[in-house]
């Protein structure tokens, strides 16, 4: 589990701002089981979830209510990705990424680590789109089988209707 503290845990090969006072966002990055026996590993956007959690966990926060709102969007986007409720972390994703621009643009966050947390979370929402689209594509193709299914039936059973009618 990753979590920052009010110091970094290691020193960043990025010059350090002149003036470091602020809160960092913490944010907890559990590795559950699931990766070890479910194939491959974790998808491609839990994984970027998870870089999202570490960066957004190493930026110093000057502002009280973007810290606030990184505190909630972020945790919120890994929660949501992991288990699949693609819109939600979309949206989330999306605040997360308006929070961190806002805060670089007041310049109440690191800018550098802010700009490359808030592209991972535009690339998170991107993906998330794409999956929601994925599912709705293949739910489609389910009703359709099952409308398709249900009118075989009722030709058959009008077809029966009409030959015992004779």
């Amino acid at each position: 589990m990753f979590t920052s503290t009010t110091k970094a845990p290691y020193r960043s090969p990025e010059p350090s701002p002149s003036v470091s006072f602020g809160l960092r966002v913490r944010v907890a990055v559990n590795t559950t089981q699931r990766c070890l026996f479910g194939g491959d590993g974790p998808s491609l956007p839990t994984r970027l979830a998870e870089e999202l959690c570490v960066v957004v966990a190493r930026i110093v926060v000057s502002d009280f209510r973007i810290h606030s709102q990184l505190d909630r969007t972020v945790p919120a986007v890994l929660r949501n990705v992991r288990l699949g409720f693609w819109s939600c972390a979309r949206r989330a994703a999306l605040d997360a990424a308006a929070a961190l621009a806002s805060g670089a643009k007041r310049r109440v966050v690191q800018s550098d680590l802010a700009i490359k947390a808030a592209n991972l979370a535009l690339r998170i929402a991107e993906l998330c789109e794409s999956c929601e689209r994925k599912i709705r594509c293949e739910k489609q193709g389910v009703e359709d089988y099952d409308r398709a299914v249900r009118s075989e039936h009722a030709a058959m059973y009008q077809d029966r209707r009409n030959r015992e009618s004779r």
